[in-house]
Order: C-alpha cells, then structure tokens, then sequence
C-alpha cells in the first residue's frame, strides 16, 4: 500500500485513482515515445515508485491496476496524476448507448470501467467492464443489468471486476455492424442522437461532428494533419481490436502491495 501523509490517493471513477498532495517532489520517468512509465516520490524518510503494471492498494481491500500515469494540469499548473487503469474506448463512446439509457444508469461516474465489442468468448456482442462492490447499491444494479431483455451472462474476471455480456438489441444491430467497422457516419440517424443524448453530448459537440461528418471538424483535421481529407472519409479512425475486444490480462490485478 502507498502510506504517505503527503500524497492522498482518491478513487476518481472505475478506471482512476487520482493522486493529490504534495507532488513537487515527484519525478517522472517516461519511455522513448515520452510516455510516463514511472512516478517517484521522495520525501525525508518516505520513498515511493509506481511503475506502469503495478497494483496499488488505496485502500487495505481495493487494489488497482496501473496501466497509465497522466499528469492533471489547471491553467498550466501540475494540480494530480491520474492512475489508471485503462483509458475510455471508443466502444464506450459510440457502442454501449445501444443499450438504451444514459451515464447515470450505467453508473458511468462510479464503478463503470469500459465497454467491449467482444470478449475472449464472446462475438458480436456488447460487455461491459464494473469496478465490483458488496454495497446494496450494486448489487440491486447488478440484478437490474442482469434482468435486460438481451443479457447473456456475466462473469468475474477476477475478485475486483464483474463483465456482463450483452447480445447485440435487434433494433441497432445494423449501425452496431457500422460501427464496428468505422462507418461512423452510416449508423442510423436515430441512434446517432441516442448516442448524443445517452452522454448528453451536444450536435455540435466533437462526438457529433464525428458521427454527422461535420465540414467544420473536416477542415480542423486537414489543418492539423496537413493532408486532404476526402469527402468519403470517415473523422475517426476505426475501432481497434486490441482496445475495443475485453483482454483480461490488461485488467487482471497482480496482487502484491507495493
């Protein structure tokens, strides 16, 4: 566990643990590609790494996987690093709307990790990833998901983490083939807007202009990319299997405190 009267470790949501506190004595070591790869702490007689791969325990009975290390930063000024244990996919941007609803339903703010277009086990098919709790809450949560109409089933990746599979609802299947393979701008009209309204994204928001192939956000990206953009061309790239299909090893806990 991480035991420093300066630092404060905070859960943020299921992906993020947010590290306060004194950080000017924090040093960061990144990759060749200038990604951090490890955060060190040195104060007096306290000493503290967190590598990337590691598995903290904020808590005596959470751990937590840290896949990432982010610097937080408000008007220029290191404020927190985030750790976390994966980033949010696209899947859960564009794909889990299809089941209806909105952030609040899926406890998007609290134990929700990440949405998958598959599984080990599973195809065609959407799971999403929980931060498990015994709290009441949760478990009447879990009982609801598990009563839809389209569940399949859930398991337990490990003891920290519950996934429940869901077939794909009849009425999206075509825009969830779409979205799949990145044809953003052909998912259906009404569910673009279920999309929008699931997040509680505005039209002219980035996720909108993504998905009604904006001239504006066209034009941002030929700026920015210095190339020309055709017409026919989708304003995000495609879904990529290796972040979009559930990896248990990316989220399994190795349980060890540091």
């Amino acid at each position: 566990m991480v035991n420093c009267k300066k630092l404060i470790m905070t859960p943020h949501n299921g992906r993020t643990i947010r590290l306060t506190g004194d950080l000017t004595n924090c040093e960061i070591k990144k990759d060749t590609n200038k990604i951090i790869i490890e955060l060190i702490y040195t104060y007096e007689d306290c000493e503290i790494s967190i590598k990337v791969g590691d598995t903290i325990w904020p808590r005596d009975k959470s751990p937590h996987k840290v896949n990432l290390i982010v610097p937080g930063k408000h008007e220029g000024r290191l404020v927190c690093y985030d750790l976390l244990n994966s980033s949010l996919n696209s899947t859960s941007i564009f794909a889990l709307p299809f089941l209806g609803g909105n952030r609040r339903l899926f406890m998007w703010d609290d134990l929700f990790v990440n949405a998958f277009i598959g599984t080990p086990d599973d195809k065609n098919c959407l799971a999403v990833l929980y931060r498990y709790s015994g709290e009441t809450l949760f478990l009447k949560f879990e009982a609801a998901l598990s009563s839809f109409k389209n569940f399949r089933h859930k398991y337990d990746p490990d003891p920290y983490h519950v996934l429940f599979v869901f077939d794909i609802p009849k009425a999206c299947k075509a825009s969830y083939k779409h979205y799949v393979n990145g044809r953003y701008s052909q998912i259906d009209d009404l569910w673009k807007l279920k999309i929008l309204e699931f997040h509680g994204f505005e039209v002219d928001g980035h996720t909108g202009k993504i998905l009604f192939q904006a001239e504006s956000l066209r034009h941002e990206m030929e700026l920015d990319l210095d190339v020309k953009i055709s017409i026919d061309n989708e304003l995000h790239s495609k879904p990529k299997k290796e972040i979009e299909i559930f990896n248990p090893e990316y989220y399994t806990l190795k349980l060890k405190p540091i």
